[in-house]
Formats: structure tokens, sequence, C-alpha cells
């Protein structure tokens, strides 16, 4: 398929239907259709001169036949030319051709019937054939000239043998004839120039078009949300990536940065007040829930120019970091697997021996009793990192959280010590749905929630659990939150709330918590422990966003 550009360069470089370059952005047949109304104003005219008694003018003065006829002819032509013009019938260059060639015809004969230039009628011959320089420059539109003042000097001649006429005549008839010709040749060289100029313009014009819309199709591909963002905070691009990590916001043109995004927002006033040309990147959560990393550069050299910025999901990344992490982990576990189980293994056999002893003494027995319980605690501890090891990928499934929470709070409320009533959901919008591992989320969920249970509340029976799922505006993550009425939980157990084998329960293994978190991550989001203004804890799960087909 040929491109606009080659179509345009073929276009002015001629062939039969050809129209001239310098009027290739409107409509090629204004020009003739403005002559010949042009033309039709004129036999107008000249009509009505002829029948006017008022006007002193000399048409007709040699031959008054001939010029009646004559002007006849050129009316009914005119009226002709302009139906044909309108209807674009013959074809543009048989007009272009015809038009000029039988003006200049019919002028003469009038001329001739007026009795030559003593008339004033030869300047009307400058205008058809300045036309056809205009319309078509070239060799034909400069023998048309030569044979028009050949005729214009034909009569003068003439009319110098037929009436008495002074030789001031004869040199004024030349005069007009250097002057008609100078014109048409210069106006014709002009014209061919702007040809060549505006077809030359056409084409970059064309080839500038045709490279912002490559630049534009370039940019709606890429997986880096690109924004172009004004000194003042007024948002002039944003490609469709950045759209989707900003929450897909309405009518985001000309509006302000801030509206959709204030920690980017707040980031981006500091870099133009302190740090701008420089190039610089900074991490924030888009609305304290998408984790986002962006890069703002100047958008050309000058000073006051509008800034790049770069945006960048760090979920992906996230994600393989999370798989490097639990590959290490899985070699780990299996070198504690032959290094510590075996000899715990032996240890715990050894002290159900020495139990089944009828010789031990109290003490003894109570010692034993410590190593059993404490060998079947470390054997469960490495149960539970050889599971966290050894867990399947995630196979994400679309989950309807509706449907899927009602059914978790039933099952919870009746496997656990809480009544129904004891256990809220809140649901907006109310058809939300996640992509995650179905059983990865089954476990984290009844983490969550029987920690509530045992840690929250001395009295169980004054818990109250609340399940929320929001989506914020301008942001593309669905948040579920589980929180509890509880005693909260303090500043140093905030610092250490995920890390593996910290617990402030002498039973617990303390990787409940650290499980949680990596089974959340492995489905590409994240569990985040938010601090309550009163009393009570709130964990927090960002899901990742569901992608566009």
């Amino acid at each position: 398929m040929q491109s606009r550009a080659r179509q345009a360069s073929q276009v002015s470089s001629g062939g039969n239907q050809a129209y001239p370059a310098f009027v290739l952005h409107q409509n090629p047949w204004n020009p003739l259709q403005l002559y010949s109304i042009y033309r039709l104003i004129l036999v107008g005219v000249l009509q009505l001169v002829t029948t006017s008694t008022q006007i002193p003018m000399q048409l007709g003065s040699y031959d008054d036949k001939l010029f009646s006829l004559g002007l006849n002819v050129f009316t009914v032509i005119a009226v002709l030319a302009v139906f044909s013009a309108h209807f674009r019938w013959p074809f543009y260059l048989a007009q272009v051709y015809l038009h000029p060639v039988v003006d200049i015809l019919c002028l003469l004969v009038l001329i001739f019937a007026s009795g030559g230039l003593h008339s004033g009628m030869g300047l009307l011959l400058s205008l058809p054939i300045i036309l056809q320089n205009i319309l078509r420059p070239g060799q034909f539109a400069l023998m048309l000239t030569a044979m028009a003042i050949m005729g214009l000097l034909g009569v003068e001649v003439y009319m110098q043998q037929e009436a008495a006429r002074t030789a001031s005549d004869l040199s004024y008839a030349g005069i007009l004839a250097m002057f008609v010709f100078a014109a048409s040749w210069m106006l014709g060289k002009w014209f061919e120039k702007a040809s060549i100029t505006a077809a030359l313009a056409k084409r970059r014009g064309v080839d500038l078009a045709n490279l912002s819309q490559l630049n534009q199709s370039i940019l709606d591909q890429l997986q880096t949300g690109i924004l172009v963002v004004e000194r003042s905070g007024v948002i002039r691009h944003m490609n469709p990536t950045a759209w989707d990590m900003l929450g897909r916001p309405d009518d985001w043109r000309s509006k302000p940065l801030r509206d959709f995004a204030p920690e980017l927002n707040a980031h981006f006033k500091h870099w133009v007040a302190n740090v701008c040309p420089k190039v610089v990147s900074y991490d924030i959560k888009h609305w304290r829930t998408t984790e986002l990393s962006f890069r703002l550069s100047q958008l050309g050299t000058s000073s006051n120019g509008a800034a790049l910025i770069y945006l960048e999901d760090t979920s992906a990344q996230r994600e393989k970091q999370q798989g490097v992490k639990m590959a290490s982990l899985g070699q780990l576990t299996a070198n504690i697997a032959h290094e510590i189980r075996n000899p715990l293994g032996a240890i715990s056999h050894a002290a159900q021996l020495l139990s089944e002893s009828p010789e031990l003494s109290k003490p003894d027995q109570r010692m034993i009793q410590i190593i059993q319980e404490n060998s079947k605690r470390m054997n469960t501890t490495i149960e539970s990192v050889l599971n966290l090891s050894r867990k399947r990928e995630a196979t994400r499934e679309n989950i309807v959280l509706e449907s899927w929470i009602q059914k978790f709070r039933e099952d919870f409320a009746r496997q656990s010590t809480l009544q129904i009533n004891q256990i809220n959901v809140f649901l907006e919008p109310t058809d939300a749905e996640i992509q995650f591992d179905p059983n990865h989320f089954d476990q984290i969920m009844w983490n969550l929630c029987r920690n509530a249970e045992k840690y929250a509340h001395e009295d169980a029976s004054q818990l109250q659990l609340e399940i929320q799922c929001m989506q914020p505006a301008h942001t593309r993550d669905m948040i579920l939150s589980v929180m509890d009425n509880g005693v909260g939980i303090s500043e140093t157990g905030q610092e250490r709330l995920f890390e593996p084998f910290y617990t402030t329960s002498t039973k617990g293994t303390g990787l409940g918590l650290f499980m949680a978190r990596e089974l959340c991550l492995s489905n590409g989001a994240n569990l985040e422990y938010v601090q309550l203004n009163g009393r009570g804890s709130c964990f927090r799960i960002v899901f990742a966003h569901r992608k566009s087909n």
C-alpha cells in the first residue's frame, strides 16, 4: 500500500488528471468555478453597456453586427461554462485548456469588431492568459500567450490599414503586448516555483503527520506510563498505560495533576522548585495503595517547558523478586530438612523410649516431657517452613468477592467461637472481582481471622470482626481490609509483624503472617498492617489490578 506522502508526490508530479500543487490543500475546481462566474459577470456588463445609451464607449464601432453576434455567442458560452464547472464535465484538464482558448478567441473577435485597442478592451485579454499560467504554467501557457499577442497585434495592424490611425496606437499595442507577455512569463515562473514549494511542503506535512501518528502509536503500546505535565501542574498528555495506572480517570485533559495523583503531584512540585532540570526517580504509593515508581525529566531545553513523567508499576518486579526469594528459600529448607530434621527425629524417638522406662523419677519424666513437647514444636516449625517453600505456583482465577466472602463468613463462624453476627461484611462495589489463587486466598483469610479470634480481645464474645472491600477513586486496585475492635498491636510489634518466627505467643511458630504475606506476593498482591485511630487492628490486602484484554 502506498504511503500518503508518495501519493501526494505522484499527484503533484503530473498525469492527465493532475491538479496544480499550490491548490492541493483545497478544491482544485474552485479557481475554474470562480473564473466562470467572472466571465458571466463580464458578458453581463458588456450586454448592459451595449444596450445603454448613457455610457459613451466605442463597442462595436467597426462592425456592429459582428460585435453583437460575438457577444451573444460569448454569453451562451459563459452560461454553459458555469454549469460545466459546477458539474465538473468535461474533466478538469480539458476545461483548464479550453476555457482560456475560447475566451481569448471571443475577446479578439469583440476587440476587432470594436475597432481594435482604441476601444479599451485590450486589457481584458490579460485575465484568461494569467489564468492559464496559474493553473497550468509551462510551455502551453507561453504558447497561448504568444498566440494572443500575435492576434492582438494582427488586429491592430489591420486597423492601421483600414482606418485612419496614428503611429501611437500601434506603439500602444506593442507596449501592451510586451506587458502581457512579461507578466504571464513572470507569473508562470512564480507559480511554477510556488507549486514545487507547495508540493514539498505538503509532502513534509504528510511525513510529519505520519511521524506523529507513529509516535502516538508507540506511546500507546508502551508498557511504561507516560505523562506530560505543564509547570503549573496541568496534564497535557497521558498514554493509555498511565491512564490505567491512575485509575482510568474521566475527563483528565487540561485538569490539575493533584486531582488524580496527590502523592505524585507533591513530588512534582518539589522537583519543579528545587531539582529541575535534573532527572530524578521516586517511589510512591498512589492513593496509599498502588506502588509506583516514576522518573521526572524536563521536556525540551526551555526552562519553562513541560515535564515528562515515566510511570512504572513495581508489582511485576516485586513478583519476580518474590520468585527468586522463594527459590532460595526452597534450597535452604531442603538443607534444613536434611541437617536438622533427622537429628530431631532421633532425639524425639530417644525421648519416647526413655519415657517408657519404669525406673524414671517424676523430675526425669518432666524433663522428657519438655524434650518431647519442644521436639514437636520444632518439627511443626520445620513443617511450616517446608510447606512454604514447597507451595505450588499461584493459579489465579476470577473470584467474585461477594459470594466468596459470604461463604467464608459462614464457614468461619461454624468452626470458631465467634457468632455470625460478630462478623460484618461490607462490599463496594458489590460485583467486585479479583484474580487470586482460591486456596491461597482461603489460607490468608483464615490466618487473619484466626489471629483476631486468638489475640485481639481477651473476651471473644466481645470481639467484632469487619471485612471491608472497596476500590478508592483514581486507582485501579481493589482493597480488602480485615478489622477488629481488639487491643491493637504495639509500635514495636508493628515493626516486626511480618518477620518470620516473630511471635508473642508461647505456642505459635511466628510464621502465620509471614506466610500470609508471601502468599499475597505470589499472587501479585500485598498484605500490610494499618494503624487505626482508635482501638483495634486492620490488615489490608491490596490486590493486583485485573488486566484488560
